[in-house]
């Protein structure tokens, strides 16, 4: 078989170029550029170096204006209008998945393989995408969004390994990043400081949420001031600077520059309203379990449909669910679906 390999130059995507080749199957390796950077043409070399410590053919696919497009510019965008951004949900619906699949046909590869830690299993035209073996790496949630034809042709090496086991591989095999650290969360981001990042590139008037305002209550009472809406998320409790309470971030208000709190019972919520909804297998009404955000647990759910749209009917309460991230629908343990928190109630 032939496989197109995605290399980042970390030790995940490596090790699984390496599965591959011992396998006897003919690999390709490809690293999409993806911005502009030291750090990015540091993890290039890394990637051309494992490349030919395998003995595989390697090539650089520029798509730093498709990144910039929909993942950077939607990641400011989208605290520019008070919501919480999953910048890696965009980048594999939109960039990664798409390069390395027009990467594979132009290749006439079989298959495309990255290093995310998840299960991906076919029962003819129907996908089984199941979390994978180490639940501290999965990455299931990540990839909800990825076109099925693009997933119909994919596969995952990782998927069964915990990731101390592909790091011992690594080593060996002996491959030159063995060693290296794991990438922080958000690729383009220096440091992880996405406060930071955000000052740094939202510089102009328009741009109230790297402003001073006003932390306020349901009602519009204020309590006290904030330096800027980028720096708290919903269901934040510490760091508020109030007096009395407890209070609770319950919505970051753009419009109004605010921060609007609430008690314990007020960021309650009961249902979550979805906009981009996909499903994997075609459309899914019913009993499930769902993640409203990648870190968390799956709880118990209704998917509803009404009118156009989707709602997600909560089994009980929950806290935090912040418009902008992604709630994934999970059925006997295989990804079914999902969507974009427009709001929730």
């Amino acid at each position: 078989m032939k496989y197109v390999l995605g290399m980042s130059g970390g030790v995940d995507s490596s090790t699984s170029a390496a599965i591959l080749k011992n396998k006897g199957h003919e690999v390709i390796g490809c690293t999409l550029k993806i911005f502009d950077s030291p750090k990015m043409e540091a993890s290039i070399a890394d990637a051309q170096k494992v490349a030919a410590f395998l003995g595989i053919k390697h090539e650089v696919v520029d798509c730093v204006a498709d990144f910039k497009k929909y993942v950077i510019d939607y990641f400011t965008n989208s605290y520019k209008n008070g919501q919480t951004p999953n910048p890696c949900v965009m980048c594999n619906e939109n960039v990664k998945f798409k390069f390395l699949e027009q990467f594979r046909r132009k290749h006439e590869a079989d298959f495309l393989a990255t290093g995310h830690y998840v299960n991906l299993n076919r029962e003819g035209e129907r996908l089984m995408l199941k979390p994978a073996k180490d639940p501290r790496r999965d990455q299931s949630y990540f990839l909800y969004a990825v076109d099925r034809e693009i997933l119909l042709h994919a596969e995952f090496v990782l998927g069964n390994f915990e990731k101390s086991e592909t790091r011992a591989l690594a080593k060996q095999l002996g491959i030159p990043v063995a060693e290296k650290k794991d990438s922080q969360d958000i690729c383009f981001i220096p440091n992880n400081d996405y406060v930071a990042y955000l000052r740094e590139n939202l510089r102009n008037p328009c741009d109230f949420c790297c402003k001073k305002g006003h932390i306020v209550t349901e009602d519009g009472k204020i309590l006290g001031d904030h330096d800027g809406i980028i720096e708290y998320t919903v269901g934040q409790r510490k760091g508020l600077g109030l007096c009395g309470g407890p209070f609770f971030v319950k919505e970051l208000d753009a419009a109004r520059n605010a921060v609007v709190v609430t008690d314990h019972d007020g960021i309650k919520v009961n249902s979550i309203d979805l906009s981009d909804v996909k499903f994997l297998n075609g459309e899914f009404i019913g009993d499930c379990l769902v993640k409203y955000r990648s870190s968390g647990r799956k709880i118990k759910a209704e998917i509803l449909k009404n009118a156009n749209s989707y709602v997600v009917k909560l089994a009980a309460p929950e806290f935090g669910v912040a418009k902008g991230q992604h709630c994934v629908f999970y059925l006997d343990d295989c990804v079914v679906g999902g969507g974009v928190i427009r709001k929730a109630a």
